[in-house]
């Protein structure tokens, strides 16, 4: 039944909104717990019964019937005859794509228990994980199943993103970008393939180099981009480039630590350098926005969140910058332009 918004009684709307809610994360839940015990994985070469299913994974057959029947609700699988399932043609091609990644980085039990102790993040200002493991990328280092479907996540969701900023940024007049904390180099991939007279450096923490450099040099593109460990905290960075990008930094961290990375671009960065910070911007009314569900999902691992505009315009001028007004990418991503104040 088509539900008619604009005329529906508020109590009524309180309800569905609710329900719609709460529903949801019993199907995260059904999903989650077969992605756990490898359905997904023993279907993709086709058909199973329900006893082949839970002989290859150790499952209860009943309560795995069960679980199978409400996922094949969603559209994920679908039901060949009486006890037996495959995968529909939506999930196998879902399945190595960005949003199986990332359905697997949040069913991480960790990261899935992270939302439910936000009531004491609520009232400490300050997330349990933290506490426990230094925050995300500490707990990453201790689980590589769930970071390598976090790096496919971050990937896949801010491709769209690169390859816009690509075109909207006049690069060729920069010369040398550095992508600062730029994970396995997806922005800067997109920017040197759409500028070939454009230079790269990429730096990040030592961890994350290898794959950095295993993906330039997939894209033929290990003889134009340097890699370089650094800590922004700790290490100066790479001095007079034309550019200095930050896609997706500043958002994990907390102001006194955002304009500790930014006071380390505008000491490295030339008077005619530019500083390009891409982040999903805030909208500053109650509109419906993926960045405000972003910054939940951000304040219960990591300790910085998403911003307003106008947020991000005073950490950048604090830092010594003159921001231009934000412009849209794709996506929630946008990107401010600033250029070092005099």
């Amino acid at each position: 039944m088509t539900v008619d918004h604009a005329t529906e009684a508020p109590a009524a709307a309180g309800a569905r909104v609710l329900l719609e809610i709460t529903w949801a994360t019993w199907r995260f839940a059904a999903i989650s717990g077969l992605l756990s015990i490898g359905v997904f994985e023993q279907l993709a070469d086709g058909p199973l019964t329900i006893d082949e299913l839970a002989g290859r994974c150790g499952a209860n057959p009943e309560i795995l019937r069960r679980v199978l029947r409400c996922v094949a609700a969603t559209g994920l699988l679908h039901s060949v005859g009486p006890q037996r399932y495959e995968l529909t043609d939506a999930c196998r091609a879902a399945m190595d794509g960005f949003a199986f990644g990332g359905f697997r980085f949040n069913a991480d039990p960790e990261i899935w228990n992270a939302l439910g102790e936000i009531t004491e993040t609520i009232r400490t200002g300050k997330a349990p994980l933290i506490d426990r493991y230094g925050g995300l990328y500490g707990y990453l280092a201790t689980q590589p199943v769930t970071a390598a479907g976090f790096d496919i996540l971050i990937k896949g969701m801010f491709a769209a993103a690169a390859r816009a900023l690509a075109q909207a940024i006049d690069f060729a007049g920069l010369g040398t970008v550095v992508d600062v904390g730029g994970g396995h180099g997806g922005f800067i991939t997109a920017i040197l393939q759409a500028h070939p007279g454009v230079r790269g450096i990429l730096t990040e923490l030592d961890r994350a180099l290898p794959g950095a450099r295993m993906h330039l040099a997939a894209n033929g593109l290990a003889d134009r981009c340097d890699v370089v460990a650094c800590d922004f905290f700790a290490d100066p960075l790479p001095p007079g480039a034309g550019g200095y990008l930050l896609a997706h930094v500043i958002h994990n961290w907390n102001d006194e630590q955002a304009l500790a990375i930014l006071r380390a671009v505008r000491a490295a960065i030339p008077g005619n350098g530019r500083l390009l910070l891409v982040e999903a911007i805030i909208p500053d009314d109650d509109s419906p926005h993926l960045a405000k569900d972003l910054d939940i999902r951000l304040l219960t691992i990591l300790p910085g969140g998403e911003r307003t505009e106008s947020e991000y315009a005073r950490l950048l001028a604090t830092a010594g910058f003159r921001p231009e007004p934000a412009s849209s990418l794709a996506g929630t991503d946008s990107v401010m332009v600033a250029i070092p104040a005099s």
